[in-house]
């Protein structure tokens, strides 16, 4: 807020022409540590409970790869959830890993090339679903600069 104030006074700041764009961040947390949502099961006791159930007593980590590997929905939003960071969500990096995510979305004056605001969301939905917060902060700071 104060570079802002600083650029509106040396008449930089137009906010008449703003570009929005989101990039997605690597969560602080590891996705092996996630848990079910209902129940509150570990991933780890999740799939040796459906390997067991699927007939194999003694899964070997190559099963449980395995049997991971075809199971629909696997990384389902829904139903898993980090414990100790509950915001950020299951997606795929640049790169097509999957990894815990945020995302960050940012408005620029075009004119100046000044951040206007940024926000931190989850990553529910694309751009369409979390531009308005980004909007309406980005409203807030430059009715804030007049």
């Amino acid at each position: 807020m104060w570079v802002l104030s600083r650029l509106k006074e040396a008449g930089l700041l137009r906010g008449k022409t703003l570009g929005i764009d989101s990039t997605t961040l690597e969560a602080n947390a590891v996705l092996r540590s996630i848990v079910r949502r209902d129940t509150g099961q570990v991933f780890a006791a999740f799939l040796e409970s459906l390997a067991k159930e699927s007939g194999i007593e003694t899964p070997t980590r190559e099963d449980l790869a395995k049997l991971d590997k075809t199971r629909p929905n696997k990384g389902s939003n829904k139903d898993w959830v980090h414990p100790k960071d509950p915001e950020a969500r299951i997606g795929k990096m640049k790169d097509g890993r999957l990894h815990l995510t945020h995302k960050c979305e940012h408005a620029v004056d075009l004119d100046s090339g000044a951040l206007v605001a940024v926000t931190i969301q989850t990553m529910d939905g694309g751009d369409t679903a979390s531009i308005e917060e980004t909007l309406d902060v980005t409203t807030e700071h430059l009715a804030a600069r007049g």
